[in-house]
């Protein structure tokens, strides 16, 4: 049975199911106590109750609607509802306010571990679970997807909420990242005031990193020392995360879920880098 979502998802009640129709729209995601957010939204035409859900996450230049649009044709025929929250720069400044989910900076305070969810990240699960709720599905988890800075925003997710129900996370040409070792201070690695890690499950969590092999320009890429010490470009900086990771699971001695591939011929293109991430996501 397939369903639409319209304007009126955002009353909290369950869309009805109507067949064969493509619903694509915005809402306001409302939280007691904090800031609302807008979430654009595209279902495909074959999604019933228990479609599965894909959390989008924009870039730099804190575009949903956009992210949004580019998801439309990839899940047009498919059993997928995909919602991309907007977090204003207003609300969620600068790259502490977004990129890291809202986790304090390296002079920041992260020892109280509830602080994790007080900023960005505390958005993602209710978000989750009010699209279930909407749509009358029983889902027991999500999938998500970041481009550039929604890649950073979902490598540090995995890494520092790793017991929210995500069922894949994919991560496209990060700009840096917070590296899963103690080589450098946080938030470029774990050393000082990081938030607890817990490599066991952070490392126990389906987790992707996708780079484009043309990925090496540097156009908006950070490039203070700490940055460059990760590679030259974000390709060079993701092989490094992963080979940070692989050598971090083998020291602890826990499994790694984790997972590299690279889209040959693509660079900094979140249209590209979306299409190939379909097939980790969906299947």
């Amino acid at each position: 049975m397939a369903l639409v979502l319209s304007g009126a998802l955002a009353a909290c009640s369950p869309s009805p199911p109507a067949s064969g129709l493509l619903g694509s729209g915005k809402f306001e995601l409302r939280i007691e106590g904090r800031e609302s957010i807008p979430v654009y939204y595209v279902t495909g035409a074959r999604a019933t109750e228990e479609a599965t859900i894909i959390v989008v996450m924009h870039g730099v230049e804190r575009n949903a609607a956009e992210y949004r649009n580019t998801w439309t044709e990839l899940v047009r025929d498919r059993d997928v509802v995909v919602v991309a929250p907007q977090f204003s720069d207003d609300d969620f400044p600068d790259a502490e306010g977004y990129n890291l989910g809202g986790l304090a900076d390296i002079d920041g305070d992260n020892d109280d571990d509830s602080r994790v969810l007080d900023g960005a990240y505390g958005y993602i699960e209710p978000l989750f679970e009010s699209v279930r709720a909407r749509i009358g599905g029983e889902q027991a988890g999500f999938s998500i997807f970041g481009h550039s800075a929604g890649a950073q925003f979902v490598h540090r997710y995995v890494e520092f909420v790793p017991h929210a129900p995500v069922n894949v996370a994919v991560a496209a040409n990060a700009g840096w990242y917070t590296m899963p070792d103690e080589s450098a201070p946080f938030p470029f690695g774990l050393d000082g005031d990081a938030p607890r890690f817990d490599a066991s499950a952070a490392f126990g969590r389906h987790l992707v990193i996708l780079l484009g092999t043309d990925d090496v320009g540097t156009k908006n890429l950070r490039r203070d020392d700490e940055a460059r010490a990760q590679g030259d470009t974000r390709l060079e900086r993701g092989r490094e995360f992963f080979d940070r990771a692989l050598r971090a699971s083998a020291r602890e001695d826990v499994a790694l879920r984790w997972e590299m591939h690279e889209v040959e011929g693509v660079d900094h293109d979140q249209v590209a880098m979306a299409a190939a991430a379909v097939h980790y996501l969906v299947g």
